[in-house]
């Protein structure tokens, strides 16, 4: 509603439904479809921009942006995996190798808090993480958590005396990339170092004008070449997509245990409640994700 990225969502209008990742109860489907039928558990996302529709009673989805709920999984559950442990887990399999070692920047987030639990299964050797949550993260199978309010992860003696291969960046701005360089805590791209970042320098993302994206898409561009060409700083990359159709792989992989969702908190749907839970997600300081319960069923 705030029309900062009203180019590619459109300008701000009622009725205005928010809400993106859904589980829900199928009512009805196509004459044409065969992969789901009414009464089915099922969780979907969304492929389209602008108001996605998530928290309402009712919502039209497309069957390949749906996957079956696993029995075992709980509704709030299912509804908190798709978009940020899709990001996780398809982030681990494009630019995770056997036996590097991970530093993920903002780990206690909505895609940190399942990204932390996916490395070491996709061969990373050691895994460190920031965040205020040391608890949680250890609990996740981090072997090394820095708290940004006691120590810079930047100036950590045996991350020097040790570089990763690889440093994830879910936080954003162009701070943490040019902390990475200059404090020698990754390797250079020559040795195979990379920094992946899913935000960029902008994690508040302004598309307003045609301007706002050539921007964005000439910075991410350019930094990426510029990398790839000169080696001595880590590759910089732009970790950008989501699979919709990977979903029921995703949800297969929490059904066996190896991936378990991480909620912030939980909101029934009164007015109070959904207020506390935009001000929990829009400071970005959530440690997991939040949910909000429409109906129970």
């Amino acid at each position: 509603m705030s029309g900062k990225t009203s180019l590619v969502q459109g300008p701000p209008s009622f009725p205005y439904i928010p809400g993106g990742d859904l589980c829900g109860t199928v009512v009805e489907v196509s004459k044409e479809e065969t992969q789901f039928k009414a009464g089915d558990s099922v969780v979907a996302m969304f492929d389209t921009a602008g108001p996605r529709g998530g928290l309402a009673e009712y919502k039209l989805v497309k069957a390949a942006n749906a996957a079956l709920k696993p029995s075992t999984i709980s509704a709030e559950d299912a509804a908190a995996l798709p978009s940020s442990a899709l990001t996780a887990m398809l982030l681990c399999e494009r630019h995770v190798c056997k036996g590097d070692r991970v530093l993920v920047l903002g780990g206690g987030g909505g895609v940190g808090c399942h990204l932390v639990q996916l490395l070491k299964l996709h061969g990373a050797s050691f895994v460190a993480a920031t965040s205020t949550q040391k608890e949680l993260l250890i609990g996740l199978g981090v072997d090394r958590v820095i708290d940004r309010t006691e120590e810079n992860w930047w100036e950590v003696p045996e991350f020097k005396e040790a570089p990763f291969d690889l440093v994830v960046d879910l936080f954003g701005t162009r701070e943490p990339w040019e902390r990475a360089v200059s404090s020698g805590v990754v390797k250079s791209g020559r040795l195979g170092g990379r920094y992946v970042t899913t935000v960029g320098d902008t994690p508040y993302m302004v598309f307003r004008h045609w301007w706002h994206i050539f921007k964005l898409m000439y910075d991410m561009t350019a930094r990426g070449l510029w990398t790839r060409l000169f080696r001595s700083n880590p590759r910089w990359i732009y970790h950008l997509g989501l699979e919709p159709q990977d979903l029921a792989r995703l949800l297969r992989r929490a059904e066996t245990g190896e991936l378990r969702a991480v909620r912030d908190s939980t909101h029934d749907f009164s007015l109070p409640s959904l207020q506390e839970a935009f001000r929990i997600q829009k400071s970005r300081r959530a440690h997991g994700k939040v949910v909000i319960v429409v109906s129970k069923a």
